[in-house]
């Protein structure tokens, strides 16, 4: 047990430095917060209202793009350039590989985050605003991020081609993001379905100040999903 933990601190120590030392993690980051705070203060000053419900809504979508182009790289590079097979040559379990992925990419996202707290202040300065909603939204979207960064790790998995990688994760992504808009095509059992496996049926609560346990164990249930998904495709793959 010593031994795994001593590795999977090893992995994700390598994993952060991997994604601190790729200038294109950077560029996506400026490009989220570029665009967000854009939007933000373009809003602000059209609605003059003190939420930050456009922004969370608004960031929804830019993980469509965000988080399979952070994520895109992390198998398929590895496949790419041979390192899996160095790897395979450790003691290292595939779940501790694949688990040292997702966290620094969820950390990674976690602290492209962090930088528009500042919105909240800027509000706070202009008006009265809800802490307590704040907080929900913004821990809706790292349920989010936990989703969606596990499937972009599973859609990593399945080519060496970044570029494939992306579009396969933003094609996942993009299927979670519509299910509840379609839901008007469906109805009884099927329509119901739809709705709840959409991400943006589960986030309605978080950005409303609800913090329900049902839909935290669906971003857990979707994370832990891909992650197995992940595990076994890597499994067959080494056969």
């Amino acid at each position: 047990m010593k031994q795994d933990n001593g590795s999977f601190r090893i992995l994700l120590k390598k994993e952060l430095l991997i994604l601190l030392k790729t200038p294109s993690a950077y560029v996506v980051i400026v490009v989220f917060l570029l665009i967000s705070g854009y939007m933000f203060a373009q809003n602000l000053f059209l609605a003059n209202v003190a939420t930050l419900r456009p922004f969370f809504s608004l960031t929804t979508i830019l993980y469509l793009f965000f988080i399979p182009a952070l994520t895109m790289r992390t198998f398929s590079e590895e496949f790419r350039s041979g390192t899996i097979e160095i790897i395979a040559t450790h003691p290292v379990s595939r779940g501790n590989l694949v688990m040292a992925k997702f966290l620094a990419g969820l950390i990674t996202v976690a602290a492209a985050l962090i930088p528009t707290f500042a919105y909240y202040f800027v509000l706070a300065g202009l008006g009265q605003v809800d802490g307590g909603t704040v907080l929900a939204g913004y821990l809706g979207l790292l349920f989010l991020s936990a989703g969606y960064v596990s499937a972009g790790i599973f859609a990593s998995s399945l080519t060496q081609n970044q570029v494939a990688a992306f579009i396969i994760s933003l094609f996942i992504l993009f299927i979670f993001f519509i299910l509840d808009k379609v839901t008007s095509l469906a109805t009884g059992q099927i329509a119901y379905v739809l709705q709840y496996a959409s991400s943006d049926f589960h986030l309605e609560n978080f950005y409303k100040g609800v913090i329900d346990l049902r839909d935290v164990v669906y971003f857990c249930g979707v994370a832990t999903f891909f992650s197995v998904l992940t595990m076994k495709w890597l499994e067959l793959k080494s056969k």
